[in-house]
């Protein structure tokens, strides 16, 4: 099978270099590298041309539209997304291509832990939500983070694809649609390390979460809440 990595970007010049050159070192090597870009101002797409990568520019319409666009573009039979503030392991395409191997499985996710940030926002992500996302999926609730996703590109495309419209909850709707058209397989070892920028919002970070989630739990819609870009 062939895969993409398909990776959002938007100002990213400070980190999407960590991120390109950990896709290099994969042991699985991509086929592809596709970034995604949202109109940025700053070096992100000649630091991501520089570096062999495709890159899309779209419009800085939110997160479910940019990957969507992703989704769009690639070509591979796996299509696996990362964040531009994220660095995946080297063995991270490997266990995705053996996962997505497994007969009707179609998609798979792992956690992510973050790197520095508020104490109690780097305690919770490192130490506790990957075991809430083992709860969840067992039940039958799986919550995939956006940065560590992959799933069979014609699957994707067969479940409607991303939200254009959500800003945010587009990874959780993306999973959920997924699992209606096979099965999805939640991998607690292979995990990514993310800034951990968002945490320096503090609680409002927290409540605005809350608040966001709420609304995809009752009314299935995630086009009224964003996080702001922190750069």
């Amino acid at each position: 099978m062939t895969i993409s990595v398909v990776l959002p970007a938007y100002n990213e010049e400070k980190y999407i270099t960590h991120t390109l050159a950990s896709l290099h070192k994969l042991t699985r090597k991509p086929d592809e590298i596709i970034v995604i870009d949202g109109g940025s101002t700053d070096q992100t797409k000649q630091i991501a041309l520089g570096s062999g990568a495709r890159v899309i520019t779209v419009a800085h319409r939110g997160i479910g539209f940019a990957r969507q666009k992703g989704l769009e573009a690639a070509s591979g039979d796996i299509i696996a997304f990362t964040d531009s503030d994220t660095v995946v392991p080297p063995d991270w395409l490997s266990k995705i291509e053996e996962t997505l191997s497994r007969p009707g499985v179609v998609a798979t996710y792992g956690p992510y832990l973050v790197d520095f940030g508020w104490a109690p926002y780097v305690i919770f992500s490192n130490y506790i939500q990957p075991y809430i996302w083992l709860f969840l999926q067992l039940i039958g609730l799986p919550i995939a983070p956006g940065q560590n996703t992959a799933f069979i590109r014609q699957k994707g495309i067969e479940a409607g694809g991303y939200p254009i419209d959500f800003k945010a909850a587009e990874d959780i709707e993306m999973i959920r649609r997924l699992k209606t058209v096979g099965k999805v397989v939640y991998r607690l070892g292979n995990r990514v390390l993310s800034s951990g920028r968002r945490g320096n919002e503090g609680w409002s970070m927290i409540t605005r979460m809350i608040k966001g989630l709420t609304l995809y739990y009752t009314t299935r819609k995630a086009d009224t809440f964003d996080f702001p870009d922190i750069r």
